[in-house]
């Protein structure tokens, strides 16, 4: 029954979220349809038109200068702005210099700094910065969070304030979070910079980042070789869901960190097509999960890799 095997992979609601976000920008910037009729034939043509990747982050003001990773934007082609309906208007001129470490100043004009967001758009990437909806800030040193620190499948995307610094070599800086099982930093990826903040993405955490009272060690590293350390809390999930064969139900479960065992935790799933998941939502505590309850069943018709959508909250006691 080989051929009948299938292999559940998990995809997080907020790639699922980027992917059609992508789309959406394309198709508002150049007002054509982008929609292409569903052909697992691609061509090299096709995949070479897809959508370059986006990457969403929060920065806690857009005055002044924003330093842009270019590994996530290569040549910038044009800048829009964002209204607080997250919808695109005008290009814009921004003044935009290549430093000598190639990374991309943008120098923001001040009649752009009542704007609820930027998108960024260039050969390689997306860059989508926007205002945090609320301010959370969290840190016991002077690097701090400015939202709560979810981590979903070993991804983290963050933004970190620190004191004001003047930034000359925006490369210089590096961040990372202490891994508790061996002792070692997992270093994360910077996609944007301001004098007194970095935008961060990190990916492959494992639960061993997040201590027994539910924090995790940040360190970053500023150019001239000094650190600035804060312990943060957070916390996150992972989904695990065993290979099974086609039309057979395979049990959905679920490892939380960071949390008491008392915690409620709400899973919602969405049925894809040829999917069954059943139940679509259940709340269970921590301890209850972390015992290996099932969350939930999924049955499928169709073999291959199959993505899940969910979502996954914390309820306030």
């Amino acid at each position: 029954m080989n051929s009948g095997k299938i292999f559940l992979k998990i995809i997080m609601s907020l790639f699922i979220m980027s992917t059609f976000l992508s789309v959406h920008l394309g198709e508002a910037a150049t007002g054509t349809d982008n929609t292409v009729p569903e052909n697992r034939n691609h061509n090299a043509n096709e995949l070479a038109s897809a959508p370059p990747p986006l990457y969403e982050v929060e920065l806690t003001s857009l005055s002044g200068e924003i330093f842009i990773n270019p590994a996530y934007t290569g040549k910038i082609n044009s800048i829009r702005t964002l209204n607080r309906n997250e919808l695109l208007g005008e290009k814009v001129e921004i003044v935009t210099r290549t430093l000598t470490d190639n990374w991309k100043k943008l120098e923001i004009p001040a009649n752009l700094q009542s704007a609820f967001g930027l998108v960024i758009s260039g050969s390689e990437g997306i860059v989508k910065i926007t205002l945090p909806q609320q301010n959370t800030v969290s840190g016991s040193g002077t690097l701090k969070s400015i939202s709560e620190l979810f981590i979903e499948f070993g991804s983290l995307s963050a933004t970190f304030t620190f004191p004001a610094l003047n930034i000359l070599e925006p490369s210089g800086f590096e961040i990372g979070i202490l891994n508790t099982a061996n002792n070692t930093f997992i270093n994360g990826e910077i996609i944007a910079l301001k004098n007194d903040q970095a935008a961060v993405l990190f990916q492959s955490l494992s639960s061993s980042v997040v201590n027994k009272d539910g924090m995790i060690r940040v360190s970053l590293k500023k150019p001239d070789g000094t650190f600035v350390n804060s312990d943060i809390p957070a916390w996150g999930y992972n989904i695990m869901v065993s290979e099974t064969d086609t039309g057979v139900p395979a049990p959905i479960t679920a490892e939380v960190f960071g949390l008491p065992d008392d915690t409620q935790i709400k899973f919602n799933f969405v049925s894809l097509s040829g999917q069954i998941i059943n139940p679509s939502s259940i709340t269970l505590s921590v301890g209850e999960i972390n015992r290996g309850s099932d969350i939930s069943t999924i049955t499928t018709k169709i073999g291959g890799p199959q993505p899940i959508t969910v979502t996954v909250n914390r309820l306030d006691n």
